[in-house]
C-alpha cells in the first residue's frame, strides 16, 4: 500500500497514462503511511526488546483473562437461539412473574404390545402397576418421591394432593374404581369427567393423554394404542431457587423404562424427564468437545508441519509454527476474558470461535514469516556481516522490521474488516449470534496485537539464533562438528539462500489461472454456483424443530447417553402433538373487569368460536364460571365484583382457578390464565404452522379485547417468534455488515473499484452459503443464520489479503500485479485456509444439530 497513491491507474497497462490521485486516495495513502510508520515503530521496539515484550504481552494478557472470573455460561437452546426483544420472549417474561412454572413434569409414555387395545381393563390395570411402580420411586435416602413428599401441590381437591395427569383420571386414579367400572369405552367418551389433578382445566381431555386413537362411525372412541402419564414434582426451593435434587429422583424414574413385565404394555417404556434431556444433550456437547480438542491439536500439529522444512533450513521453522499457534490461543484467551468482563454470555457455541481465529491468526502469522522469506537472498550477506562481529540483535531487528513493514498494512487491513464485520453482526437480537459475534470481533482485535507483538518478539528471538548458527557455520565450526550433507544443508550456503524461488501459486497456477480459459472457466463456474445458490436462496423455508439438538449415536454408530431420549420425545411429538390438540395460554392483564366483563365476555366466546380453537377448551374459564357462581346475586359495583371473585375463589366451586386468577391484598385482578387447546385436523403440526396461529391470535385479542391485554403464549412460540424474526434479522445483519466491511475497505484502500470488488465477493460467499440451506435439505433457523452471518467475517479475510498485494504491486500490468499477489501471499492464505479447513474435518464427526450445521456450512465457504 505505500503506492496507494498510483491505485488508480493500476487498473491499466503499463501504457496507460497515469492519473492524479484523487482526494480518497490521497487520505487512503496517509492512512496507509501512518499504519506503515506505525508498524514499522512498534516492530523496532519489539525486535530490540523481545523478551520484554513477551513478559508485557503474557502479563497483560492474563490481566484480561480476569474477566472469565464474571463468567456467565448459558446452555438451553430457548435462551441461545431465540431473540430476546421478541414479543414471545417478554409473554414469557410476564407469564412467569405471573405465573411460575414452580413444577417440572416427568412423563411416562407407555405404547401397546402387538398392536393390543389399551382400553382393556386388563391394559389398564398394567397401567395402574406403571402407575403404582412411580409411587414407589424414591430418591434422598426415601425423603423424596412422586407422592406428597416431592410432588407439586394441587388445589382442585384436597383428597387428591399431586398433580398428575393421565388416563387414570376417568377413575380418580383409583385402582377399584376401575375394577368396577362395567362399561369402559362410555367412561372415556364421556366429556364431563372432572379432572381430581391436572392443573390443564376442570374436565378430563382424552387427546392430550391418549394417542393411535380409532374411532367408530359415530365418533367415539374405541381403540387406543398409546398413553402418556403425567407426574408433576416441586421444582422451587424455600429460597426460591431450582431444587437440584429433584435430579436424583428423575435418574431413579427413567430407570422404570426397563422395569416390570407386561402383557399389553411394549418395552422398553419411554421415560421422559428434564434430567434425561440435560444428559443427552450435555452427553453430545461432551462427545463434540472431545473432537473440538482434538481439532485443535491437530491445527498445533499442521502448524509444525506447514513451518518445517527439512531440506531447507532457512525456511524451516516447524517450532514457530507452534508458537504461532499459542500466540492464537492466548489471543483467544484475553479476548474471550475482556467480552465477558463486558458481560457477554458464554456457551458452547462460543468455542467455534477458536477454530475461526486459529484460521485466521495462523494466516496473519503465515503472512508475517512470508514476508520475511521474500528477502532470503541476502541472509547470507547478514550471517558474514555478524560473523565479522556485527550486532546480531541489530541485524536481526532490521529483518524482522523490514518484514512487518512489508506484511503489517495488509494484516492491518484484514484484521480491521474482520472486526467490523463481526461486531456488524452483533447488532442481532439472538443471544447466540451476538455473543460469537462480539467474542470474534474481540478476539480478532486481540490477535492482531499479539501478532505485531508477542509474534513479533517471538520471530525475533528466531532470527537472532538463525543469524547466529549461520556466522558459526561460516567459521566451519558446524563442519568440525557435523558430516557433509549437515554442511550441504548450512544456513549459510547461497545455494540454499539465494532468491526466493517463484511459489506454485505464482508460478504454474497463476498462468493456468491467469490464462483466457481459466479465467473464463472461473468466471462462468462462479456465476453458475452463484445462479445455483440463488435458486437455492429461494426456496429456503423457515422451520425450527426442537428435537434436532438432542442426539442418538456417535459418529461410529454407538448409543451416546441418554440415546433413547430423542426417539422417545420424537414419539410424544408425533402421537401427543402432531396432528392433535396444542395446549396454550391465554392470559389477561390488569384491568377492571366489571367495567370490561361484556367485552371479556364476549372475548371469550368468540375466541371459541374461532376455527382453529377447541371450542370446549375455553367454556371452563374462569370468567364464566364466576358468572355462573354469582348468577342468584351478581355484584353492582367494581368493589362487589372482587370481592365476589374473591369469595368464590375460596369456595369448593372457585378452588380449582385458585392458580388462574392472580389477586393483590386489595382483592384487585392483576392477572388472569386459561387454559386452551388448538386443534390442527390431523396435519403436520410444524413451526411456520404455530406462528400462524400464534399472529392470528394476537391480532384477534388487540382488536376484540384490548382493554384487558390479552395475551397467547406457550413455550414452544419462543422458538416460532424467533423464526419469525431470524429471516428479517439476518438479513439486515448481513446489509449492515457488508456495507460496513465496504466503507472500511474504501478508507483503507482508496480504491472503489477493489473495495466493491472485494464486497461482492462477500455477498457471493454468503449467497452460496445461503443457498446451501435449501441444498442442504435444511431449514432457515436461529442456528443456520448463524453460519450465514458469521460468513462475512471470514469471506472478507482471504479477499483482502489479495486485495492489498495486488494495490501495494510495483509491476507495472494488471497481470503481473495479481501474479505477484498470488506469488507473495498465495502460500500463506493456503496454509491459513488449510489449517481452518483440517479443524473443521473433525467436526464432520460431531453429533450436534450446532456442531454439524458449523461443519456443513463453514467447509463450504471456508474451501
Amino acid at each position: 500500500m505505500g503506492n496507494m497513491v498510483e491505485s488508480s491507474d493500476k487498473v491499466a497497462d503499463e501504457t496507460t497514462t497515469k492519473k492524479p490521485p484523487t482526494a480518497l486516495q490521497r487520505a487512503a495513502a496517509a492512512v496507509d503511511r501512518g499504519i506503515a510508520a506505525g508498524t514499522a515503530k512498534v516492530a523496532t521496539w519489539v525486535s530490540t526488546k523481545p523478551w520484554t515484550t513477551i513478559a508485557l504481552a503474557l502479563f497483560i494478557s492474563a490481566l484480561c483473562t480476569l474477566g472469565f472470573m464474571n463468567i456467565r455460561s448459558e446452555d438451553q437452546p430457548d435462551k441461545l437461539f431465540v431473540p430476546d426483544n421478541s414479543r414471545a420472549f417478554r409473554d414469557r417474561r410476564w407469564v412467569e412473574s405471573r405465573f411460575p412454572n414452580d413444577a417440572s413434569v416427568s412423563t411416562m409414555i407407555l405404547d401397546h404390545k402387538n398392536g393390543r387395545n389399551l382400553l382393556d381393563k386388563e391394559a389398564l390395570l398394567e397401567v395402574f402397576d406403571v402407575y403404582d411402580r412411580v409411587l414407589a420411586t424414591s430418591s434422598d435416602g426415601g425423603n423424596r418421591g412422586y407422592d406428597q413428599r416431592s410432588c407439586a401441590v394441587n388445589t382442585r381437591n384436597p383428597a387428591q394432593p399431586c398433580q398428575k395427569s393421565g388416563i387414570l383420571a376417568f377413575w380418580g386414579w383409583d385402582r377399584a374404581t376401575l375394577e368396577a367400572d362395567t362399561d369402559i369405552i362410555t367412561t372415556i367418551n364421556r366429556q364431563d369427567v372432572p379432572d381430581c389433578c391436572s392443573g390443564a382445566g376442570p374436565f378430563v381431555v382424552l387427546g392430550q393423554n391418549a394417542g393411535k386413537i380409532k374411532r367408530d362411525d359415530a365418533g367415539s372412541v374405541i381403540s387406543i394404542g398409546t398413553l402418556q402419564l403425567n407426574f408433576y414434582l416441586n421444582a422451587k426451593t424455600k429460597k426460591g431457587g431450582r431444587d437440584k435434587k429433584n435430579r436424583e429422583l428423575e435418574k431413579e424414574f427413567d430407570k422404570l423404562r426397563d422395569k416390570g413385565s407386561y402383557d399389553y404394555l411394549d418395552k422398553p417404556l419411554k421415560p421422559l424427564t428434564s434430567f434425561a434431556q440435560s444428559e443427552n444433550v450435555g452427553g453430545g456437547f461432551d462427545y463434540d468437545q472431545a473432537l473440538i480438542n482434538g481439532a485443535s491439536i491437530l491445527i498445533f500439529l499442521y502448524a509444525f508441519w506447514a513451518m518445517h522444512q527439512r531440506k531447507d533450513p532457512y525456511s524451516s521453522r516447524g517450532w514457530l509454527g507452534v508458537a504461532a499457534a499459542c500466540v492464537v490461543l492466548v489471543a483467544v484467551a484475553a479476548g474471550f476474558g475482556l467480552a465477558i468482563a463486558g458481560g457477554t454470555v458464554f456457551s458452547a457455541t462460543a468455542s467455534i470461535a477458536i477454530f475461526l481465529i486459529l484460521g485466521i491468526g495462523l494466516d496473519d502469522a503465515f503472512v508475517i514469516v512470508g514476508a520475511e522469506l521474500v528477502h532470503r537472498g541476502d541472509f547470507s550477506e547478514d550471517a558474514a556481516k555478524v560473523k565479522d562481529g556485527a550486532d546480531v540483535y541489530e541485524i536481526a531487528s532490521k529483518r524482522v522490521v523490514r518484514a512487518m513493514a512489508a506484511a503489517g498494512p495488509s494484516i492491518f487491513v484484514t484484521s480491521i474488516t474482520d472486526a467490523v464485520a463481526f461486531y456488524a453482526g452483533a447488532i442481532t437480537t439472538i443471544p447466540a449470534i451476538r455473543a460469537f459475534c462480539i467474542f470474534c470481533g474481540t478476539c480478532v482485535l486481540t490477535d492482531y496485537l499479539l501478532q505485531t507483538t508477542l509474534f513479533v518478539a517471538i520471530l525475533t528471538l528466531d532470527m537472532r539464533m538463525k543469524l547466529q548458527r549461520g556466522a558459526r557455520e561460516l567459521n566451519e565450526e558446524a563442519q568440525m562438528r557435523c558430516c557433509k550433507p549437515c554442511v550441504t544443508s548450512a544456513l549459510s550456503d547461497p545455494k540454499i539462500n539465494g532468491a526466493r524461488p517463484t511459489s506454485f501459486f505464482g508460478g504454474r497456477y497463476a498462468s493456468v489461472l491467469l490464462s483466457k480459459p481459466g479465467m473464463a472457466f472461473v468466471l462462468l463456474s462462479t456465476a453458475a454456483l452463484v445462479c445455483v445458490a440463488a435458486v437455492g436462496a429461494s426456496r429456503v423455508t423457515a422451520d425450527f424443530q426442537y428435537q434436532d439438538f438432542f442426539v442418538e449415536t456417535d459418529a461410529f454408530g454407538n448409543d451416546l447417553p441418554y440415546a433413547w431420549f430423542k426417539s422417545d420425545f420424537e414419539f410424544q411429538e408425533r402421537y401427543f402433538r402432531d396432528g392433535n390438540q396444542y395446549p396454550i395460554g391465554v392470559y389477561t392483564s390488569t384491568a377492571d373487569y366489571f367495567t370490561e366483563g361484556a367485552t371479556t365476555q364476549q372475548f371469550y366466546q368468540e375466541y371459541a368460536q374461532q376455527p382453529y380453537v377447541v371450542t370446549e377448551s375455553v367454556l371452563g374459564n374462569w370468567y364464566d364460571a364466576h358468572q355462573l357462581y354469582a348468577a342468584s346475586n351478581p355484584p353492582q359495583t367494581s368493589e362487589e365484583y372482587k370481592t365476589s371473585v374473591a369469595t368464590w375463589l375460596q369456595t369448593d366451586e372457585g378452588k380449582g382457578y385458585q392458580e388462574d386468577v392472580l389477586m393483590d391484598a386489595d382483592n384487585n385482578i392483576l392477572a388472569t390464565k386459561t387454559d386452551v387447546r388448538w386443534k390442527f385436523n390431523k396435519k403436520e403440526l410444524d413451526t411456520p404452522m404455530i406462528l400462524n396461529r400464534m399472529l392470528r391470535s394476537r391480532k384477534f385479542g388487540r382488536k376484540h379485547a384490548s382493554a384487558v391485554k390479552p395475551r397467547f403464549y406457550q413455550f414452544a412460540f419462543v422458538f416460532a417468534e424467533g423464526i419469525r424474526v431470524v429471516l428479517r434479522e439476518s438479513v439486515i445483519s448481513l446489509c449492515i455488515a457488508c456495507v460496513a466491511v465496504l466503507v472500511v475497505l474504501l478508507l483503507l484502500l482508496g480504491d472503489l473499484w477493489a473495495a466493491c470488488l472485494v464486497a461482492s465477493s462477500v455477498i457471493m460467499v454468503c449467497l452460496i452459503t445461503y443457498g446451501s440451506i435449501y441444498w442442504y435439505n435444511d431449514h432457515l433457523n436461529n442456528v443456520s443464520a448463524f453460519f450465514v452471518i458469521i460468513a462475512v467475517g471470514l469471506a472478507t479475510d482471504a479477499s483482502a489479503h489479495y486485495c492489498v498485494a495486488f494495490l501495494e504491486s510495483s509491476q507495472s500490468s494488471r497481470k503481473d500485479r495479481a501474479v505477484e499477489a498470488l506469488d507473495l501471499l498465495g502460500p500463506p492464505v493456503f496454509l491459513g485456509g488449510t489449517s481452518t479447513i483440517l479443524g473443521i474435518c473433525l467436526t464432520g464427526f460431531c453429533v450436534t444439530y450446532v456442531f454439524q450445521t458449523f461443519f456443513r456450512y463453514l467447509i463450504r465457504f471456508v474451501g
